[in-house]
């Protein structure tokens, strides 16, 4: 496998906290952080989330039809007694 640098801007407590975990667990910053992506992968794909999951109802927004004349004349006189 060849390795590749990835430089990302993180939260300097969120790298506290990688660089606490590889100080446990024996590991190096690089090595920490690449079993923990690798492990977040995992998660997501055994998670097995699809679109299909988040929109579970299937449903689509309807546009509803443009205003006639006679609501838009409506609507100006509402705004006009709000002023």
């Amino acid at each position: 496998m060849a390795s590749a640098v990835l430089n990302v801007k993180i939260d300097e407590a969120l790298k506290e906290k990688l660089r606490h975990y590889a100080e446990v667990n024996s590991e190096n910053l690089s090595t920490a952080t690449e079993k923990l992506l690798l492990l977040a992968f995992e998660t997501a794909e055994e998670a097995g989330v699809s679109e299909d999951d988040i929109d579970n109802q299937h449903t689509e927004e309807e546009s509803a039809a443009p205003f006639t004349p006679k609501e838009i004349k409506a609507l100006r006189k509402l705004l006009k007694k709000k002023k």
